[in-house]
């Protein structure tokens, strides 16, 4: 896996594994429903901050596309255009090694089963993923974070907060512990937070995550010609 990405992927889910959910008594109002499906087409960024004891500050920003149609989640990371293309990374046996980075994230759900897989664009293969190869690619196995990033059990350890805000369609929540916060802004129409902003109360480790979700208008190209990609499997890159 590209290592830029597997640190990535680690910082943001510690960030999201140190809340899962210490708080006891349930708080949610209800008002949040996990079973509203809504086509959607967000722009998706990312911002973490680190404060290590060595006293580096270490940040990282990224940008995603992420598109919601029927019971199905698609995520793509967006690569800035200055990057050089990246060559293909095979190992000694001529196996080509799997990069997530290299194509966009497809969550499905099919009468009740996650399905997921990768789609690489350049290659024109969909790569399906088994559920034991969750972790090793970063994926936590939950439907609800994957479609309205956040699960029924952090929505239900959450209070109304006071913030005030400017979306008529949105309101602020919060989840403190003794340690940690979390802040959440959720859209109801669109069943869809606009912003989670998570990190302990000492200051030294911070994530937000801003979303700007509008109507779906036209299904990405690569998504309408999937079924014309390639089937693999993840054990097809393995050396």
């Amino acid at each position: 896996m590209n290592v830029y990405f597997k640190n990535t992927v680690i910082i943001i889910f510690s960030f999201l594994s140190i809340f899962t959910i210490s708080m006891a008594q349930s708080k949610g109002d209800g008002k949040f429903s996990f079973t509203k499906l809504v086509d959607l087409d967000v722009k998706m960024k990312t911002e973490t901050k680190v404060i290590g004891n060595d006293g580096v500050i270490r940040t990282t920003f990224l940008e995603e596309h992420f598109i919601r149609k029927g019971p199905a989640a698609w995520v793509e990371r967006v690569i800035p255009s200055i990057v050089p293309a990246k060559k293909k990374n095979k190992s000694g046996s001529d196996h080509e090694h799997f990069d997530p980075l290299e194509g966009a994230r497809l969550v499905e759900l099919e009468k009740g089963q996650l399905r997921l897989s990768f789609l690489q664009h350049d290659e024109k293969v969909r790569v399906g993923i088994p559920k034991s190869e969750y972790p090793s690619i970063g994926f936590d196995g939950s439907w609800e974070r994957a479609y309205y990033m956040m699960t029924p059990q952090e929505y239900a350890a959450l209070k109304p907060s006071a913030r005030n805000s400017s979306n008529a369609e949105a309101k602020w929540y919060e989840g403190d512990d003794k340690e940690n916060y979390l802040r959440i802004l959720i859209d109801f129409k669109n069943a869809i937070p606009l912003a989670i902003e998570r990190g302990n109360l000492i200051g030294t480790r911070s994530l937000k995550i801003t979303l700007n979700p509008q109507a779906l208008k036209d299904t990405p190209k690569e998504w309408k010609n999937i079924n014309t990609y390639t089937p693999k499997v993840y054990s097809d890159f393995a050396d």
